[in-house]
């Protein structure tokens, strides 16, 4: 089992984040943001669901990532040897856009028992204040489920534009990141980020790992894939791991794990 320093794990259960961890190689960083820069300017065709919700069973390049022995080694120091990748979401801000991600828990929509899901939020550019880094408020995992308004504004990037009222911005924390490094925070933790007001644009992977003993309570089924250790509870149906890039097969195993939350506006994927 992979053992992180006692100050580690102390300040991710007192806080509910913690940054920088893991790291990925540059040279795989490097080639991951080109080829979504590509993915930007010309998305694949003939799709029924967004490319880039759990984008990891669409390329096995962004599998790869996800599954990075320095990115697993962070998530088991926090979750345990045995984890289920659920999902893996790109985030792309455009350079000069206003669009925001409003103050949100990931957990809002999810039917899960014990939530103990961390995202682990892979830079594949340097994220900083300037161009929408996250910002997290700490502590608030330890307050379960706040309320949310579902604003749908067309200013943000959530698919309810959901938003929770009353947070303090002077107690926020900018989560400034180099490529290649990754932040983890809980799913309760409630987080945001604001516009990108540079000339490049910001790009992040956010995959959230749970541990196998967890279980959905509500909700339109969820899937996930086992990557590290053994799933002893089968609470999850399981996804296929992809080969190859875009090929009709993953297309095709992209549909089916994504078809069930599509009336939920893909909050519940």
């Amino acid at each position: 089992m992979v053992v992180q320093p006692p100050e580690v794990t102390q300040f991710y259960a007192t806080n509910g984040y913690y940054f920088p961890d893991g790291c990925l190689p540059g040279a795989m960083v490097r080639d991951a943001m080109q080829k979504v820069t590509a993915l930007e300017v010309n998305p694949p065709k003939e799709m029924a669901h967004p490319w880039n919700l759990k984008a990891h069973l669409l390329a096995d390049w962004i599998y790869d990532l996800c599954t990075h022995p320095a990115i697993l080694d962070a998530a088991e120091a926090i979750l345990g040897p045995d984890i289920l990748m659920q999902a893996a979401d790109m985030f792309v801000k455009p350079a000069h856009t206003t669009r925001i991600i409003n103050w949100h828990q990931d957990a809002n929509y999810w039917g899960l028992d014990p939530f103990e899901l961390v995202t682990g939020w892979i830079a594949l550019t340097d994220v900083f204040p300037e161009n929408g880094c996250m910002r997290y408020m700490p502590g608030t995992h330890l307050q379960d489920k706040l309320e949310h308004i579902e604003t749908y504004s067309e200013n943000s990037a959530l698919t309810r534009g959901q938003e929770i009222p009353g947070i303090d911005e002077s107690r926020a924390v900018p989560v400034a990141l180099k490529a290649g490094q990754m932040s983890m925070h809980h799913c309760l933790l409630a987080h945001a980020s604001g516009p990108n007001t540079t000339d490049a644009s910001r790009i992040g992977l956010a995959v959230r790992y749970i541990p196998t003993h967890v279980r959905q309570t509500t909700g339109p089924a969820m899937s996930g894939i086992l990557v590290r250790g053994v799933d002893e509870y089968g609470h999850f149906q399981s996804d296929p791991i992809p080969s190859g890039s875009f090929t009709p097969e993953t297309i095709a195993a992209h549909d089916r794990s994504m078809a069930p939350h599509a009336a939920t506006n893909y909050s519940t994927a």
